[in-house]
């Protein structure tokens, strides 16, 4: 589905609003992203400058104290990751923790206390296997250099 370029440019702003809860001030809340390299090697044919942009953008916001960024490599082991993208949130003081999964029809919720320890678990077997953030950092700012200044 094509979007215009109004639509890109709306998306983009909330997004970036998004973005802007962890770099606030008061409480700023702490991502630990784990990418996998093939979104990072993809093409998009007709907008090649796209890609580039983006990953420099990865490598900015790894940067952030409030950001903890890996990669998954290619050639990793199988793990849980395999089984599909999951973000589990966990909240300060006595709110429970929750997973959401995106799928055609929207998002699933796991809400279950033993259910969301299942995801909790695995997602600290995914952060061993995936690369260290440095190690991240490397192959990001190398797949910049792949993809050439075309921005």
């Amino acid at each position: 589905m094509a979007r215009t370029a109004s639509e890109v440019d709306a998306l983009a702003e909330v997004r970036l609003a998004r973005q802007a809860v962890l770099t606030r001030s008061c409480q700023p809340l702490r991502l630990w992203a784990v990418i996998h390299e093939a979104a990072l090697r993809r093409r998009f044919t007709g907008r090649p400058g796209i890609m580039p942009a983006q990953l420099r953008r990865l490598l900015d916001v790894a940067d952030w104290p409030t950001v903890t960024l890996q990669v998954m490599p290619i050639d990793a082991a199988p793990n849980p990751g395999d089984a599909g993208a999951f973000t589990l949130v966990a909240f300060p003081g006595p709110m429970p923790d929750v997973v959401t999964q995106e799928n055609l029809r929207g998002p699933t919720y796991v809400e279950g206390v033993d259910d969301v320890n299942v995801f909790a678990d695995a997602f600290g077997h995914i952060v061993d296997c995936a690369l260290s953030t440095d190690a991240t950092k490397a192959l990001i700012a190398g797949l910049v250099g792949e993809r050439g200044p075309h921005i």
